[in-house]
């Protein structure tokens, strides 16, 4: 690496922490380049050579969140025993720790993609997608030794425990006395049940 492919790359890491601190502080909606400029203290040109646009900023930061998340479920998974419902369970309340620490990021980012039909933006968040293997494996494993029915559609559970999981999130956002683990949890309750053989 060149001396100037480093500083590019330091430019580029403040930015991304600039920008991460600017959508922590004042949500993705109220984030504007300028904003991120000045906290990083380089010029709007610099922020948007950076990544080339807000939602491209908001992707990079989550890829990088995604990456440590992933590190931590899979470290949780490999040390978890138990049946398959039950360490099913534990990841998805793992996830769910992960994604509460930064709760605006995360709901930038599920809104973003809700109402914009941006195909970058969906491709790098379907990208993301790695984080959730740990689970996937959980459910063949369970397939596997009998306690998951044997008909099981991991890719259709998948999609369920998504949208239950970012159910609880949105519910712990609306309703501040309403715990997000909770939510979640009742929420597993119903669908466990489903999935036992």
């Amino acid at each position: 690496m060149t001396r100037r492919d480093m500083r590019r790359e330091a430019t580029k890491a403040a930015v991304l922490e600039a920008a991460r601190a600017v959508f922590l502080e004042a949500g993705f909606e109220g984030t504007t380049i300028k904003m991120i400029a000045d906290k990083a203290a380089v010029s709007p040109g610099t922020v948007l050579n950076a990544e080339p646009s807000k939602a491209a900023l908001l992707v990079a930061i989550l890829r990088r969140e995604y990456e440590l998340l992933s590190e931590s479920v899979e470290r949780m998974e490999a040390v978890l025993s138990g049946n398959a419902a039950d360490r099913l369970n534990a990841l998805l309340h793992q996830m769910l720790d992960g994604h509460t620490k930064h709760t605006e990021l995360f709901a930038a980012a599920i809104g973003h993609s809700w109402l914009v039909s941006d195909e970058a933006y969906q491709a790098a968040i379907e990208d993301m997608d790695f984080a959730w293997e740990p689970l996937r494996r959980v459910m063949r494993e369970g397939v596997a030794s009998g306690e998951f029915r044997d008909d099981l559609r991991i890719n259709a559970v998948m999609q369920v425990l998504l949208d239950i999981f970012f159910s609880a999130i949105r519910e712990d956002r609306r309703d501040k006395g309403r715990d997000a683990r909770e939510a979640l949890q009742d929420r597993l309750n119903v669908v466990m049940d489903g999935l036992k053989a």
